[in-house]
């Protein structure tokens, strides 16, 4: 419904893609582990950079955590659907 990409477009699992909605599943987890990895440097910025009370902080870094991770085991389950049905 939000997307752009029409559903018959090819998906990309190799080289570049800006928009997020082109990639395979295997790269949309891909590129939200990466993302997930900045949370430390997020924590960082908002404590001592923005000085952002540490429990704000330590809030809005969890909350961060917890929504990729969601989607992390999301892309994951959609991955092996997709790769269980593809071998079919």
């Amino acid at each position: 419904m939000f997307t752009t990409v029409p559903r018959h477009t090819e998906k990309v699992d190799k080289g570049f893609a800006f928009n997020y909605f082109r990639l395979s599943y295997r790269r949309k987890m891909i590129r939200t582990i990466w993302v997930t990895l900045w949370n430390p440097v997020i924590f960082i910025l908002l404590r001592y950079v923005l000085e952002y009370s540490f429990y704000l902080s330590l809030g809005i870094t969890l909350i961060s955590v917890v929504g990729n991770s969601i989607q992390i085991y999301y892309t994951y389950y959609m991955w092996n659907k997709y790769e269980r049905g593809k071998g079919d």
